[in-house]
């Protein structure tokens, strides 16, 4: 009798351990298939985790073209200097870069490379146009970086010449450690999702008489600006962003614009080695809730 309790018991527990294992894999599936990004209540929170990547299998960026120049400008005066990850447009007036373009990926991120915190001259540029980092010397700005240093994690190079002054321009502290640091590190987000996208970034100067800095007089940007580009075959989309230079708080949502109106402001032409016909189209809509994740 007792024996056959005993298998009784046996056979109880074993029923209620195998729907335990039925019951977690269920959820399991479900919590894989919910949309990325469904916890998320607010499109400006901090990032708190990765996001998701796309299917490893599928296609995503092209290669071979880099998408995420400019057009040059006959005339303009522009230095283009050529960096490992990194193409700069130098303008020797205002001794900051015209824009700083790249291709951000995820193997560019994903590294370990220490953060070089040399600030150092770009030898590039003929000696009469050259900054060093003591222009900003108790200047009361920042030495903001374009393209910032954390895009070249996996970099050491990369992420050294991210603090050649060429990448560098007079930043409002606060901007630069909150909202301008927020939209950075969105960015990132977006890259490992879309599967990598085309980043161009750079200062936005109104003023027919702007501030300067420093013994070499370098500029101080009334604005900056930053313009994604995402090709992922079937999922192709562009987005613009337009920070005050001040303190102010500014969130995402409320600063993003199409990159047509990038254009009207800076007056370059960007994602210039996009089809004519899809550039048109990419640049002059854009959605804010398709960059949620």
């Amino acid at each position: 009798m007792k024996s056959y309790q005993l298998k009784r018991t046996l056979i109880s527990l074993a029923v209620l351990l195998l729907i335990w294992v039925v019951q977690r894999s269920v959820l399991a599936n479900d919590e894989t298939a919910k949309p990325a990004g469904t916890s998320q209540t607010s499109s400006d929170e901090p990032i708190v985790s990765q996001a998701p990547g796309i299917d490893e299998s599928s296609e995503t960026v092209p290669t071979g073209t880099d998408y995420s120049l400019p057009a040059l400008r006959k005339k303009s005066g522009e230095q283009i200097l050529h960096k490992k990850a990194m193409t700069i447009s130098y303008n020797k007036e205002y001794r900051i870069p015209n824009w700083v373009a790249y291709q951000l990926l995820s193997d560019d991120m994903d590294g370990n490379a220490q953060r070089e915190r040399d600030f150092s001259e770009d030898m590039e540029v003929e000696a009469k146009y050259r900054v060093n980092t003591h222009d900003y010397s108790r200047s009361g700005y920042d030495r903001g970086h374009m393209a910032p240093a954390a895009d070249f994690s996996g970099d050491p190079e990369a992420k050294k010449q991210t603090f050649i002054m060429t990448n560098i321009c007079p930043q409002n502290h606060e901007l630069n450690a909150r909202s301008w640091n927020d939209l950075e590190q969105r960015t990132r987000l977006w890259a490992h999702a879309e599967g990598g996208i085309f980043v161009v970034v750079g200062p936005i100067v109104t003023s027919s008489n702007p501030k300067t800095i420093g013994q070499h007089q370098v500029v101080v940007p009334d604005a900056f600006f930053r313009c994604l580009l995402s090709l992922r075959p079937g999922h192709e989309k562009a987005i613009g962003f337009i920070y005050q230079n001040t303190s102010d708080t500014q969130l995402m949502s409320q600063t993003c614009c199409s990159v047509d109106e990038v254009e009207e402001i800076t007056g370059l032409d960007f994602f210039a080695a996009l089809d004519d016909k899809l550039e048109k189209k990419l640049e002059s809509e854009y959605r804010f809730q398709d960059w949620r994740y």
